[in-house]
């Protein structure tokens, strides 16, 4: 009963919480123009950046690594 009940509530709490949108509801007038916004809080669309210049430069090689030494090292 209690889960029951709990789904109801949970139920009721989304559907009051409607799209968020506030404000009166209405229809445009019809102009022909069509004009489009972002919904509040929403980035603009990214535009495509630049791939990078491709890079002439050789890789510098990694110094070469001492071999272990002490009582742990294996030989």
């Amino acid at each position: 009963m209690r889960r029951i009940a709990a789904a109801s509530l949970c139920a009721l709490v989304v559907a009051a919480s409607g799209c968020g949108l506030k404000g009166p509801l209405y229809l445009p007038e019809k102009t022909g123009e069509v004009v489009v916004r972002p919904a509040p809080g929403t980035a603009p669309p990214a535009t495509p950046a630049e791939p990078p210049p491709e890079s002439t430069a050789t890789p510098v090689p990694s110094p070469p690594q001492a071999p272990p030494t002490g009582p742990g090292a294996r030989g």
